[in-house]
C-alpha cells in the first residue's frame, strides 16, 4: 500500500491549489458509485492526507479511482500518467511470481493492461466424441454449429472500462456464432423494452440457444436485483429494471420459441455495497482445514434450460479496471481457453475458480455467483465449427 500512496501523492503534487480543492470536492461528492470520504476528514487536508486517505478507503481501487477524478476535471494527461503507473503499484503487492502456484503466475496479467486472448480455441474432433458419448445428455444442435441470436446492453455512462467489456462481450458471442442485438446507454424502462422485444423474435424459433448480457450499475431493493437505467442518480427512485423480468420474459409461457433451448443469462453489476472480503480473527482462523475454501449454490427453480451467472454475490459490489470488468475479463478467458471441450457449467465453475483465486488485497475480494440455474442437459458452445 505504501507504493500506492507514494504515487498519488506524487500526482497530487502536480495540481495546483485551485485544481487540488476540486479534486478532494470530488471526493466529497462523488459522481460513480464510489463511497464518499467524509468531509470531517478532508478538512484542510493536505496532499499526503489525501492519499492516506484514499487509500484507506478505497484499498485495491485507489488508483483507479484517483484516476476517474482527474479524467471528470479534465486532468486527462495527469490521468494518463497515472494509468501508467497502476501496473507497477500493483506488481509488489501481489505474490511472487518465481514462487507462486501456476494459477496465480496465470492470473497476474490481468491488470489495468490486459487484452483479449487473440481467439477461441476451436473445437475440431472433441465435438464428435463428446456428442457420441453423452448425446442423450447434451442440448441438441440444429445443423453442424451453433445457431441463435444474443442480446447485448452495456451502459458505459459513469463506468470506466465499459465500452472494452461492451467490444470484447460482442466479440465473443459473434466468435460463439450467435448473431449480436446490441444497445448502449438504457434506462431502465429502455432495458425492459429491448428484453421483450428481444423475446417476441420470431428468429429464436430456428436457433438452437440464446445468450442474454446486461452490463450496468446495479444493486437489491426490496431483496431483489436491479439494474440501473445509463446516467442514473444513486438517489434516483424508478430508473431501474429487475433482473429477475429477464426469466418471466424468456419463459414457456411467453418465449415458447425456446423451449427445451438453453437460455444463458449474464449480469456484470453490483448487487450491493459490500466490498467481498471480511477479516478472520486469529482465533477462527484454522477452524477448516482450507481458510481459502468456498461454498456456492446453484439454484434451480420452475423455469427450464435457464443458466443465470452473475458477477458477484448478493449485497457485493463488483469491479472494474480500465481494461473492463474483472468478470468479463475472467469469462474471455475461460470461455477462449476452455469452451471446444467444456460445457457451460463447467465454464461457469471455472470462472469462479479464477476468480477467487484472484490476488485482490485486504477487504477486496472476487467471487461470481450461479443463480437460478434449471439447466437438464450439459450446454457445450462447440466454437469455431
Amino acid at each position: 500500500m505504501a507504493a500506492t500512496k507514494k504515487v498519488i501523492f506524487e500526482t497530487l503534487q502536480n495540481l495546483k491549489s485551485d485544481d487540488f480543492k476540486v479534486f478532494i470536492w470530488h471526493l466529497e461528492n462523488p459522481t460513480d458509485r464510489i463511497e464518499p470520504i467524509p468531509e470531517s476528514e478532508l478538512e484542510n487536508a493536505n496532499r499526503q492526507t489525501v492519499a492516506n486517505l484514499m487509500v484507506k478507503q478505497y484499498t485495491d481501487e485507489a488508483v483507479n479511482i484517483a484516476v476517474k477524478v482527474l479524467r471528470d476535471m479534465k486532468q486527462n494527461d495527469l490521468a494518463s500518467k497515472l494509468e501508467r503507473k497502476l501496473q507497477e503499484v500493483q506488481q509488489p503487492d501481489q505474490v511472487d511470481g518465481s514462487n507462486a502456484p501456476v494459477s496465480v503466475r496465470q492470473l497476474q496479467p490481468i491488470q489495468s493492461n490486459w487484452k483479449r486472448p487473440d481467439r477461441i480455441i476451436p473445437c475440431t474432433q472433441s465435438k464428435e466424441k463428446i456428442l457420441r458419448e453423452n448425446r442423450d445428455d447434451v442440448y441438441k444442435m440444429n445443423k453442424s454449429q451453433r445457431k441463435g441470436l444474443a442480446l447485448l446492453i452495456t451502459n458505459i455512462h459513469n463506468r470506466p472500462g465499459a465500452e472494452r467489456d461492451e467490444e470484447n462481450m460482442e466479440w465473443l458471442l459473434k466468435a460463439l456464432g450467435y448473431r449480436v442485438e446490441k444497445h448502449t446507454n438504457l434506462s431502465g424502462k429502455e432495458i425492459e423494452d429491448a428484453v421483450e422485444n428481444f423475446a417476441a423474435l420470431p428468429d429464436h424459433k430456428d436457433s438452437d440457444s440464446t445468450f442474454v448480457v446486461i452490463m450496468s450499475h446495479g444493486n437489491r431493493i426490496d431483496n431483489r436485483d436491479v439494474i440501473f437505467g445509463a446516467g442514473v442518480s444513486y438517489t434516483g427512485p424508478d430508473d431501474y429494471y429487475f433482473v429477475d423480468k429477464i426469466f418471466t420474459c424468456l419463459n414457456s409461457v411467453n418465449c415458447p420459441a425456446l423451449i427445451d433451448k438453453p437460455k444463458v443469462i449474464l449480469i456484470q453489476a453490483c448487487r450491493g455495497c459490500h466490498p467481498g472480503g471480511v477479516k478472520i480473527s486469529d482465533s477462527t482462523r484454522g477452524t477448516y482445514a482450507d481458510d481459502s475454501s468456498f461454498e456456492s449454490d446453484a439454484w434451480v427453480h420452475k423455469e427450464k434450460d435457464f443458466a443465470c451467472f452473475m458477477s458477484t454475490l448478493p449485497d457485493t459490489a463488483a469491479w472494474r479496471i480500465e481494461s473492463g470488468s474483472f468478470f468479463i475479463i475472467y469469462i474471455m478467458e475461460v470461455f477462449c481457453k476452455w469452451a471446444h471441450d467444456s460445457h457451460i457449467m463447467e465454464l461457469f465453475g471455472k470462472v469462479t475458480s479464477d476468480m477467487a483465486k484472484h490476488p485482490g488485497r485486504e477487504d477486496i475480494k472476487f467471487l461470481p455467483c450461479i443463480e437460478r440455474t434449471s439447466l437438464t442437459k450439459d450446454f457445450y458452445l462447440f466454437p469455431g465449427l
